[in-house]
């Protein structure tokens, strides 16, 4: 069967039986129902019953998913590529084998560059239970275009439906990324010895509330772009240095201290807590704690070190392919 053939079998437009569409209902009609869930259950009938135009908005394609996902994706149209603040996404290749279907999807244009992370902001949309996961597989420099590997397989290992589509989508792509690693960082650490001004008003995001973060100061050290030391010293005996890693949810800046000695040798590997304010909004800055288990005496034996990761642009935007869950050739 040729493409065209395929995009029709996949887009003729079927409307649901009246069997379903009463059977939807049947629910609502046995016992009464305040008037949102009565409305809820209206705009749900007009949908199932005209689900070739729900499915032509973003909107009306997710409210008919949650009621019906294989309705849903009988009436999504096959589209192979789209293009959105100039990224395009195309499906290179589609394999389907036992409980596996795996695609190829490719990215090109705009900010895309070899290092293109999806921010896990992708999603399967398929009308059975199963397992996903996408990775980053190739780059085409030439191209200027990055391809992953999305792979999905049923729960209960049974094969994967014939005759069926599959959803990609992806709204947020992560370009820019940045690895700095094995860093020595310019900082006495023998200058913070002392006691050092915890802070208030500030909530741990790692699951360690209870233990004292150090008052966000001036920038000590810039080791990254994006990422500073804002604070160092003791607190309830256990040496604290605090990197400010600005907005994580727009550049995923992360890092790792340690501490090494006059040999070289790591020691004290620090254990680091996430903080930011209790009335903090999105874009304002996050901050993380080292731990480290050095008595003061013995500060100055020791070096600042770090792995540092950053980038530059969140792209934002939707980009969405559906295809057949078949073999391409």
């Amino acid at each position: 069967m040729n493409f065209s053939e395929t995009y029709r079998r996949m887009n003729e437009p079927v409307a649901p039986s009246p069997d379903l569409i009463r059977k939807t209902l049947a629910p609502a009609r046995r016992r009464r129902f305040p008037r949102r869930l009565i409305a809820i259950a209206v705009a749900a009938a007009v949908l199932l019953a005209t689900p070739a135009l729900a499915v032509r908005s973003e909107m009306g394609y997710y409210v008919l998913y949650q009621i019906s996902p294989a309705v849903a994706q009988l009436f999504q149209p096959v589209r192979m590529s789209c293009t959105d603040s100039g990224v395009t996404m195309e499906v290179a290749a589609v394999r389907v084998e036992g409980d596996t279907a795996q695609a190829y999807i490719t990215l090109s244009g705009g900010p895309v560059d070899a290092a293109t992370d999806l921010f896990d902001s992708y999603s399967f949309h398929l009308p059975f239970d199963q397992s996903s996961h996408c990775e980053r597989v190739a780059w085409d420099e030439a191209a200027g275009a990055v391809t992953f590997l999305c792979t999905v397989q049923t729960l209960d290992g049974s094969p994967i439906p014939t005759g069926g589509k599959m959803t990609f989508s992806v709204r947020q792509l992560l370009t820019g990324k940045q690895a700095l690693e094995g860093v020595a960082v310019d900082l006495d650490l023998a200058d913070y010895a002392g006691e050092a001004e915890t802070a208030q008003g500030y909530s741990s995001s790692s699951g360690a509330d209870g233990i004292p973060m150090l008052l966000p100061g001036e920038v000590l050290a810039e080791p990254a772009e994006g990422i500073a030391v804002t604070a160092a010293g003791y607190v309830d005996g256990s040496f604290h240095v605090q990197a400010r890693l600005g907005d994580i949810h727009r550049t995923d800046n992360h890092c790792r201290l340690w501490l090494e000695d006059a040999a070289g040798a790591e020691a004290g590997t620090g254990h680091g807590v996430y903080f930011r304010s209790d009335t903090a909004v999105p874009g304002d800055d996050v901050y993380e704690d080292f731990l480290f288990d050095v008595p003061p005496e013995d500060l100055a034996g020791y070096t600042l070190h770090g792995d540092f990761y950053t980038a530059t642009t969140l792209t934002e935007g939707l980009w969405q392919v559906t295809f057949p869950l078949e073999n391409t050739r």
